[in-house]
């Protein structure tokens, strides 16, 4: 029996997590940043992995890349799985920033070229550029989320005019 599948051979997802599941005999991870109830935190294990590709992490944590990827699609796993990996790479170019600032504190070409790298702050985030195509799913919904907000402040405005006359 393959404890990342139910028993009709389908992957786990939901009961995969002590936050999620109905049935706590299948659990096997926790959602929180750390261990809990006794249950290893899959974003810690995520953490410690440090696999930006994350096919040995899926190799390790779970039954591999396709359960991975059933995770990852998860329309509920979302959030986590967006979180986590912005921070692996903000973890990882914090890494290598101190690792170019001490070439920068030392002698010769290399060091030019890192003092350079961080003065001219090339280590920072570049705006993103509008793809051509279609909207995604996050432009769209960022966008819904804008004209609900104005509609809402629009129509509290007319209240209160409302109340006025």
């Amino acid at each position: 029996m393959n404890k990342f599948k139910n028993a009709a051979g389908a992957y786990l997802t939901l009961n995969l997590f002590y936050e999620t599941s109905q049935d706590k005999s299948q659990v096997l991870y926790t959602l929180k940043d750390r261990d809990h109830a006794g249950y290893p935190s899959l974003y810690r294990l995520y953490m410690d992995a440090d696999d930006p590709t994350e096919y040995s992490f899926a190799i390790t944590a779970l039954d591999g890349w396709a359960h991975w990827e059933r995770l990852t699609r998860a329309e509920w796993f979302q959030d986590y799985i967006t979180r986590w990996r912005k921070e692996l790479e903000l973890r990882s170019r914090s890494a290598a920033l101190v690792r170019i600032r001490e070439v920068a504190a030392g002698d010769g070409k290399e060091a030019f070229q890192a003092n350079k790298y961080l003065l001219n702050g090339q280590w920072k985030d570049k705006p993103e550029k509008r793809r051509v195509g279609a909207p995604s799913k996050q432009d769209i919904r960022e966008a819904a989320d804008r004209v609900f907000s104005t509609e809402r402040t629009l129509q509290e405005d007319l209240e209160r005019i409302k109340e006025l006359n």
